[in-house]
C-alpha cells in the first residue's frame, strides 16, 4: 500500500532531479569564469544561483575558508563529522580570501560535476583555465 511517505520521496527525488538538472545547465564556462573573475560578486543571476546552490551543500564535508590570522594567511577546512573537532584543514594556504574563495569554488564545482561528467571532462575545464 502507498502512502504519504512514498510520495513525499517520490516528490523529494523529482525535486532532487529537476534541482540537478536546471543547475547543471547553468553549470557553463562562463558561470565559472564569472566567479573567477570576481568571487566576491557581484554576480548575474545564472552566477548567482549556482554560487547559492553549491553554498546551500550539505554541511558535511563542506569545504570552508579559513583565516590563519587577522588578515590571512587563508586556508580551506573540510568540516568531517567524526573527526577531532569535525574538521579537517586541507594543505593548500593562500594570501588572499578571494583565491581561497575560487579554490573552494572549484573544489565544490568538481564534487558537484563528478556524478555527471568523467574525471577526464573535468581535467579538461581544469586545463582550460577554470580553476585556480
Amino acid at each position: 500500500m502507498r502512502t504519504s511517505e512514498h510520495r513525499m520521496t517520490e516528490l523529494s527525488d523529482v525535486f532532487k532531479r529537476r534541482f540537478n538538472a536546471r543547475l547543471l545547465a547553468d553549470f557553463t564556462d562562463d558561470v565559472v569564469a564569472a566567479y573567477q573573475n570576481a568571487p566576491l560578486g557581484p554576480h548575474d543571476d545564472k552566477t548567482a544561483r549556482v554560487v547559492r546552490a553549491l553554498g546551500g551543500a550539505a554541511i558535511a564535508d563542506k569545504e570552508i575558508v579559513i583565516s590563519l590570522g587577522a588578515n590571512g594567511p587563508w586556508a580551506i577546512g573540510r568540516i568531517s563529522l567524526g573527526k577531532p573537532g569535525n574538521f579537517v584543514r586541507l594543505a593548500d594556504t593562500f594570501t588572499s580570501y578571494q583565491d581561497a574563495l575560487r579554490s573552494v569554488f572549484s573544489i565544490r564545482r568538481d564534487a558537484f560535476l563528478a556524478p555527471f561528467i568523467s574525471r577526464s571532462e573535468i581535467h579538461r575545464h581544469d586545463q582550460l583555465g577554470n580553476k585556480p
